[in-house]
């Protein structure tokens, strides 16, 4: 009788162990699953290309011509989709062109600093012409001047500066710079004020 109980604690005993052990083993997966998931993500923010997202809103740039002179207005918006901690776009300097016809630098705007993960920023910017034929050319001063819409593409250039900061946030920050140029392509040019309620346009970035 006695050794019959012995038996019955000894197996209740390795029955113990063996639902011991199969919690270790599931409380292990479960960590080294939380660990491959940290891990995978980590690689795939690294990995991730250095991208700014840049359009045009309303996808124009609209002209106002008091004379002498000539106003260009239009408005950049710049979006962090690649979760690092910020971007920034600095010296920034866009030209126009329109078939073989150009203008080299038709804008100088603002920087664009310190874009947030998902954040939208917006640039406003203006640029005054005292002299258009000198500056800008008899081609678009001509066809601006009787009150036509062209389809031009924008050349946006600048540097473009991605922070980067450790997992945990502790570590260094690391800071890659790099120029870009981005095409925006079949954006309206013209004095109609309805051009402020068209459609936002995306730009590319041009490897």
């Amino acid at each position: 009788m006695h050794n019959e109980k012995k038996e019955t604690e000894t197996e209740e005993e390795e029955e113990t162990f063996r639902w011991l052990d199969l919690v270790r083993c599931a409380a292990a997966a479960v960590v080294a699953l939380l660990a491959v998931g940290v891990l995978v993500w980590a690689i795939l923010v690294v990995l991730r290309p250095d991208e700014l997202a840049i359009k045009v809103t309303h996808g124009s740039v609209l002209v106002r011509l008091p004379p002498p002179k000539m106003m260009f207005t239009f408005q950049l918006e710049a979006d962090n989709p690649s979760g690092r901690a910020s971007m920034s776009f600095t010296n920034i300097s866009i030209a126009v062109s329109s078939g073989n016809e150009s203008i080299a630098t038709l804008f100088n705007t603002d920087d664009i600093k310190e874009v947030p993960p998902g954040m939208l920023l917006g640039l406003n910017s203006v640029q005054s012409t005292k002299d258009p034929t000198a500056e800008i050319g008899d081609y678009f001063v001509e066809r601006l001047s009787r009150g036509e819409t062209m389809d031009v593409t924008l050349r946006v250039q600048g540097e473009l500066t991605t922070k980067l900061v450790t997992l945990n946030g502790d570590g260094p920050v690391h800071n890659s710079r790099a120029n870009v140029i981005y095409t925006c392509l079949n954006i309206k040019l013209g004095v109609d004020k309805s051009l402020n309620y068209a459609d936002d346009v995306s730009c590319t970035r041009k490897y």
